[in-house]
């Protein structure tokens, strides 16, 4: 699939703000199934953007804007050529026996607990029920669960909600139940992972979620890598699945992260525009 994005945010105070320190997870990853063939990064007020490679290997740029500012607007316009991760088949009948074998340094941030989502009791149970011989079809039922048992309500939640508070709300957006479906994999050890990114909303299907940055999970199968499953939409994560960014919840992988220097309440409004359009038929 070929697809164009474009996504601005603006931020508005009421006060000049300075000392802006900002991160940006905006640059669409690439791998074997993502081609990138365009992107360019837009500041104003305009800055010196940095980038770096973080420790999950995703693409960050970075500025720093000392100047006062009533405003701060990011764009990232990019093209990217997509393809199922499952164009060759699902990793089916991968028992939980395999994980032993599998274990390695880089998979064990992803077992444990992090910022948003904490291991528990409560969790183990749920999980416990849930659980199927194979490792990709526990991940299925988890998300088919998680579909069916939470409603999807916008603005009931935050950018910093824990997954525990998801649990007993039952309510959220893509975050969410993202966090969720985290909290359950993990508590079975199956590495699982967040990854911000786009979706893709075509015209004939109405995708939860798509209409601003959105959020799925991937869980690690042995012999066939990390696989894309989005819980808010209850589908596998194919070619209208656009990453941009991994970690081991949102606080890793938050398309844009910052802090400032000003006054209590300078802070007065946000805007976002995004746009994901798939090119030719």
């Amino acid at each position: 699939m070929h697809l164009r994005i474009f996504h601005r945010t603006r931020y508005y105070y009421r006060f000049p703000v300075c000392e802006s320190y900002n991160e940006l997870r905006l640059r669409p990853a690439t791998d074997d199934k993502s081609r990138l063939e365009f992107f360019i990064l837009n500041v104003q007020p305009p800055v010196r953007l940095r980038h770096f490679r973080d420790g999950a290997l995703n693409y960050v740029h970075y500025f720093e804007l000392a100047e006062p500012h009533h405003s701060l607007t990011i764009e990232a316009s990019s093209v990217i050529h997509t393809t199922s991760q499952y164009s060759d088949g699902k990793p089916l009948e991968v028992p939980f026996s395999q994980l032993k074998f599998e274990e390695r340094d880089d998979l064990h941030p992803y077992q444990t607990s992090s910022k948003y989502v904490n291991l528990d009791a409560d969790a183990w149970r749920l999980a416990m029920d849930l659980k199927q011989d194979g490792i990709f079809e526990t991940a299925m039922a988890v998300m088919e669960y998680i579909f069916e048992n939470w409603e999807y309500v916008p603005n009931i939640t935050s950018a910093s909600t824990h997954a525990s508070e998801v649990m007993a709300l039952r309510k959220g957006v893509c975050q969410d139940f993202t966090h969720i479906m985290i909290l359950l994999c993990r508590s079975l050890q199956i590495p699982a992972r967040y990854v911000s990114g786009y979706l893709y909303n075509a015209p004939e299907h109405e995708m939860r979620g798509a209409q601003a940055s959105h959020a799925w999970c991937e869980v690690y199968v042995p012999g066939f890598g990390w696989c894309g499953l989005d819980p808010t939409n209850n589908i596998l994560a194919d070619e209208r699945h656009v990453k941009i960014a991994t970690g081991r919840d949102y606080h890793d992988a938050a398309p844009i992260s910052g802090r400032f220097d000003g006054p209590s309440g300078a802070s007065v409004g946000m805007e976002i525009k995004l746009l994901v359009e798939k090119i030719g038929d």
